[in-house]
């Protein structure tokens, strides 16, 4: 059985809205992890031996 036309595009548009949602959905994420990360890198402990000790040979 044949879908007619105007339905079967207005399920290829909802199909496209579910995947983009899910896309920004992930963009949005990664942002609030990088910030996360991002933060965390910023207030971690300065520390006095931090390059002192440098393995020249690896």
């Amino acid at each position: 059985m044949d879908v007619p036309a105007s339905i079967a595009a207005e399920q290829g548009l909802l199909r496209q809205n579910v995947a983009l949602s899910v896309i920004k959905q992930t963009a949005e994420a990664q942002e609030v992890l990088v910030k996360i990360l991002d933060d965390a890198a910023r207030n971690a402990p300065i520390s006095q031996a931090r390059g002192t000790n440098v393995n020249l040979t690896a």
